[in-house]
């Protein structure tokens, strides 16, 4: 377990590691490309009019929830081989927030492309949550833990106005909340709320809580054959990668659709 302790986790570039998994970094690498794809759809058709990329952007969009669920959830996973979550963290959310600032000034001369509360944000606020309440979560078993976070997902989907609702959670929430322009972290939004990567602390953090009561069950520990083993090296290279591949994959994209709008 010393060994295994003194695991990292891949999301920041700057962290130090002893062992990987990399079936970890494909997995994450094929949902960072997922998300690159997608947004690189919405891009093209919002800058250059391509009528096929707004078609396929609409074809992906169902299946958002799922790929971006499950970097929230593997994100949460590996929050249990770091011991800084958080410092992990803090970092996080300060990338996170220059990226609001620059997209907000960008917005002035590119149409709408702020992001005021993407996935950046909610993963720099549950790394942090995860850092502050340790003590408390480590005690918490990992079967009522996982059940509880599910269940919590569930009931607080419906939280953001334009997700399914199923449990009837609008119904409970003052409805002049949704009249509030400052409630957007918690999936609460005014009419006016725009952002071009939304994933608001309502109910994607319960989701991220779920992915760090799944590590407690050490299965990757104990399926280390295959866990470890190298199989796809362009996707592993992408989720070695990831934060940096996120950050800097927007502005490539409008610096390769800029010429055409001229």
């Amino acid at each position: 377990m010393e060994k295994e302790q003194q695991i990292a986790n891949t999301l920041l570039p700057d962290e130090k590691i002893k062992i990987r998994y990399a079936l970890l970094d494909e997995i994450r690498g094929f949902l960072v490309l997922c998300m690159v794809v997608y947004h690189g759809l919405l891009s093209v058709y919002s800058l250059l009019g391509i009528k096929t990329a707004d078609t396929l952007f609409d074809f992906f969009t169902p299946s958002v929830p799922f790929f971006a669920g499950g970097f929230i959830c593997l994100s949460g996973m590996m929050c249990g081989f770091s011991h800084s979550n958080l410092l992990r963290g803090v970092k996080c959310f300060a990338v996170a927030i220059v990226i609001t600032i620059v997209t907000v000034l960008g917005s002035e001369f590119m149409g709408d492309i702020a992001i005021r509360f993407g996935i950046l944000h909610l993963l720099g606020f549950s790394m942090m949550f995860c850092g502050l309440f340790n003590f408390a979560l480590k005690r918490t078993n990992k079967w009522a833990g996982l059940i509880i976070a599910i269940a919590l997902f569930i009931v607080f989907y419906g939280v953001p106005n334009d997700y399914p609702d199923f449990v009837g959670i609008r119904n409970i929430i003052p409805t002049q909340w949704y009249l509030n322009k400052n409630l957007y972290p918690l999936g609460i939004t005014a009419p006016s709320f725009y952002s071009a990567d939304y994933f608001p602390i309502f109910p994607w953090f319960f989701l991220f809580l779920a992915g760090y009561f799944l590590f407690k069950f050490g299965f990757i520990q104990r399926f280390e054959k295959i866990f470890k083993p190298k199989r796809i090296k362009p996707l592993g290279f992408l989720g070695r990668h990831a934060l940096i591949i996120y950050i800097v994959h927007q502005p490539i994209i409008y610096l390769i659709c800029a010429p055409f709008t001229l």
